[in-house]
């Protein structure tokens, strides 16, 4: 059969593969543009959760910090290094105190990058800062689950936006040790749990992100428990 004209297709109107593909296509920006009104939907910080929560709210939980409850952290680090038999318990203000001698906050970070400038360079003009700024992190533990939050700011087209990263899930054994198994992870409000395979992808790279203390590091692998349980982190040595 021959081809058909332009004027004949025209008058056809569009096929059905055209019509499929305009469906598709309308789908797949629809969920896109969905994703990053979720992602940069503000995330409600608080201590605790309000009794009555907002209908679609996302909430961020901090991690108790209290340095009354954490004085204990550098003895249990210890103990951890020295490699012995041990067997530890923390918090997680004891957590997020260890996280604070490690891990500067953002806003130190940036200052620490902003020393006096040369001079000769004065006229240059500044380079604009990474995409994703991580701020230090954030442990809460509650029931058995073990929270990982990261605030961030998404610096994007000359505009700076705050961000949170949020992981709750335990601890497994894995092939090279004892792995955290994130059960849901949320990108702002975007909950990336329900995109298959999106939110292991993210965890990882957040994971890796993490500065960890170069002596926890080596008395992982040595660990034969590692376990939430209640409202603390429980660590074992042989």
């Amino acid at each position: 059969m021959a081809s058909l004209t332009k004027t004949e297709r025209a008058m056809r109107g569009p096929g059905f593969f055209e019509i499929s593909l305009g469906v598709v296509l309308s789908i797949v920006l629809g969920v896109a543009l969905a994703a990053v009104y979720l992602v940069l939907k503000p995330v409600e910080v608080v201590k605790e959760l309000p009794k009555e929560p907002v209908i679609g709210a996302v909430y961020f939980v901090q991690g108790a910090i209290d340095s009354n409850k954490s004085r204990q952290w550098m003895r249990k680090r210890q103990m951890l290094s020295e490699g012995g038999t041990a067997d530890i318990i923390f918090s997680e203000e004891e957590l997020n105190a260890w996280i604070a001698s490690v891990v500067p906050q953002a806003a130190s970070k940036a200052k620490s990058k902003t020393a006096t400038p040369d001079p000769a360079a004065v006229t240059k003009p500044e380079p604009a800062g990474p995409f994703l700024l991580l701020d230090r992190p954030n442990f809460r533990i509650r029931d058995n689950v073990l929270q990982l939050g990261l605030p961030a700011t998404l610096n994007a087209f000359g505009v700076s936006l705050p961000l949170v990263l949020q992981t709750r899930g335990h601890f497994a054994q894995g092939a090279n040790g004892y792995v955290f198994v994130a059960d849901e992870l949320y990108v702002g409000s975007l909950p990336t749990q329900r995109v298959p395979g999106l939110k292991d992808l993210i965890v990882q790279r957040m994971l890796v992100s993490v500065e960890i203390p170069d002596d926890l590091r080596t008395a992982w692998s040595k660990l034969s428990l590692v376990a939430v349980e209640g409202d603390g982190l429980h660590l074992s040595l042989p």
